[in-house]
């Protein structure tokens, strides 16, 4: 606006402070509407597109890592507390400073079961925002299953006996051990469990544990309430319940089955299911299987499963290729590097390009993947240009970038593909498959 216009303006304000605030108020409003301008105008410039992404990196690192800040300051706001609380009530429960009457009893087991469900969401809501935020590094093993799954039976027990549901168990002889988390795998069972346990009001859940080829599956069944077709897909979003009106039956922030479904992904695997209203449901959990030829592909339909010739179409990696990735840091790559090896492939990392050439000069390397910080190294398209003649044969190029980075390294024509992260298993193959 204009300094005229701002005058007539004046007679409308109760007061000069008044004015004054109006004038603040429109000066922010022309600087937001200017740099939302800027924003919006196309970058022409290789080198101002490559300096609006480095500045839109360092503001994604900056959001970050507030968040970071702000989840461990909530964790201990939070859970501090809880504990006092938690403990606590257990001892006046257990009356070690005095008698107590059946009713104060009663509302003290109240509290401690309040304080316990509350902080079960606590933690759940901070496991999802750290996964969500790729925070979440998995330590990969060769996790013992029957031990694993009898354990988590066993956490349940006291609610199914409650109920008079019957658990039952059934871990096929080749399908012993598979590649996970431990500690991660433990709580996707107890979650799917869980959620199994609360919607079933009698009859019997039952576990079941065999390999789909280069996959585990895990098979939780229960003859509970069933899910309507229309909410398959709704349930996996969190803080989704089926009872979502005010008077609802069933407890829960609607996080369990979220934060199984991420758990499951970072995992290289993924999570589905299969139900009718009245009819129970079946949660199926797949992960990868240890020493496993060949990625497995997603089931096409609720019926279908992979099968020998599923695998055979989809298998791309063999004894033989290599895969080299680079990236300043290697650690939140591990995910990665565990699955892609344990398809078979050879897998090397390194922190810098030097160290690329130098192997790529003196091994064939099938796969060259840029890691997402490497990604946004302005120097990027130089880098790769060395790749090519007299270096023979080319290895295919792969970047890992987030949403803003794909179009811009597509149109430099750098790569054979920009996978776009989060991974999932529908880009794993592509990936392996180029």
């Amino acid at each position: 606006m204009t300094f005229s216009d701002l005058e007539d303006l004046r007679p409308l304000c109760r007061d000069a402070a008044a004015f004054e605030q109006l004038k603040q108020i429109l000066a922010q409003r022309d600087a937001q509407r200017d740099t939302q301008r800027d924003n919006t105008l196309p970058a022409t410039d290789p080198h101002q597109a490559t300096q609006a992404l480095e500045a839109q990196r360092q503001a994604a690192e900056a959001a970050s890592r507030t968040k970071s800040r702000f989840l461990a300051m909530i964790s201990h706001e939070l859970r501090t507390p809880l504990n006092s609380i938690l403990g606590l009530s257990a001892l006046l429960s257990r009356q070690v400073v005095g008698s107590l009457n059946p009713k104060q009893i009663e509302y003290l087991n109240y509290i401690n079961g309040s304080g316990e469900h509350l902080l079960a969401i606590i933690s759940d809501i901070l496991d999802l925002s750290k996964v969500e935020s790729g925070q979440e590094h998995l330590r990969l093993t060769q996790v013992s299953l029957p031990g694993l799954c009898q354990s988590c039976l066993a956490m349940v027990q006291p609610r199914a006996a409650e109920k008079a549901i019957e658990l039952n168990c059934d871990i096929a002889a080749d399908a012993l051990t598979c590649m996970a988390d431990e500690r991660r795998l433990r709580q996707m069972l107890l979650n799917l469990l869980s959620n199994a346990l609360k919607f079933t009001p009698q009859g019997q859940i039952t576990l079941t544990v065999q390999n789909r080829d280069a996959l585990v599956e895990f098979r939780v069944e229960d003859t509970g309430i069933g899910i309507p077709a229309d909410r398959l897909e709704q349930i996996f979003q969190p803080f989704t319940q089926l009872d979502h009106d005010l008077n609802r039956q069933y407890d829960g922030a609607g996080l369990g089955l979220a934060l199984t479904q991420q758990l499951a992904q970072l995992h290289g695997g993924y999570l589905r299911v299969e139900s009718a209203v009245d009819q129970g449901s079946c949660f199926f959990l797949y992960l990868p299987r240890p020493g496993a030829g060949a990625l497995a592909a997603r089931p096409l339909g609720p019926d279908h499963h992979p099968s020998k010739d599923d695998c055979k179409n989809n298998r791309s990696a063999i004894d033989s290729q290599q895969m080299v990735i680079v990236d300043r840091d290697l650690e939140h790559h591990q995910t990665l590097i565990a699955y892609v090896r344990s398809c078979g492939w050879q897998v090397i990392g390194y922190q810098s390009w030097p160290e690329v050439y130098q192997h790529l000069h003196q091994h064939p390397v099938d796969l060259l993947v840029v890691g997402d910080l490497e990604a946004n190294n302005p120097s990027l398209l130089g880098d790769l240009q060395q790749l090519k003649p007299p270096l023979e044969p080319r290895p295919k190029v792969a970047i890992l970038c987030a949403e803003q980075a794909v179009d811009l390294a597509a149109q430099a024509h750098i790569a054979d593909a920009c996978i776009e992260l989060p991974l999932t298993i529908p880009k794993l193959e592509r990936m392996l498959a180029l």
